[in-house]
């Protein structure tokens, strides 16, 4: 099913792509999800694909969902601008408050033209790299 997609083979954002051959179904809340990844580091928190082919992050632990993508193609698309922006950009070695806040903005701009729904709340998986973007964290 998903065997035309190019995965990437690197952790970006702490997560970590399955191959085709190792996705699996979950049902969780009623709906089933194929599970194609994960963060690398917390093995309870899942990249899934809803039966409307739409990307949630899941944390099975605390059992939140958070809106990702449109579809799978669209986020690997994103995930590679988010690597390719963050390992090209020329921030200072120590970038202040306003650096910052425009670095995530220009991300969120771009991220915003593959999928419209990226930022409709601040719970979003986008949003939240933003804001720590805008925070220094990553």
């Amino acid at each position: 099913m998903y065997s035309d997609i190019s995965f990437p083979n690197k952790k970006i954002l702490e997560i970590r792509f399955l191959s085709v051959e190792d996705f699996y179904t979950i049902s969780f809340e009623n709906h089933n999800y194929t599970i194609v990844g994960g963060d690398d580091d917390i093995k309870t928190n899942l990249v899934r694909i809803a039966e409307n082919e739409k990307v949630y992050y899941i944390s099975a632990d605390d059992k939140t969902i958070c809106y990702i993508s449109v579809n799978i193609s669209t986020f690997i698309k994103e995930l590679l601008l988010f690597d390719n922006y963050v390992n090209q950009s020329n921030l200072p070695e120590n970038p202040d408050d306003l650096q910052l806040a425009e670095f995530a903005e220009h991300l969120k701009i771009q991220i915003l033209k593959s999928d419209s729904n990226a930022f409709y709340d601040d719970n979003t998986f986008w949003s939240e790299v933003c804001e720590e973007l805008e925070y220094g964290v990553i």
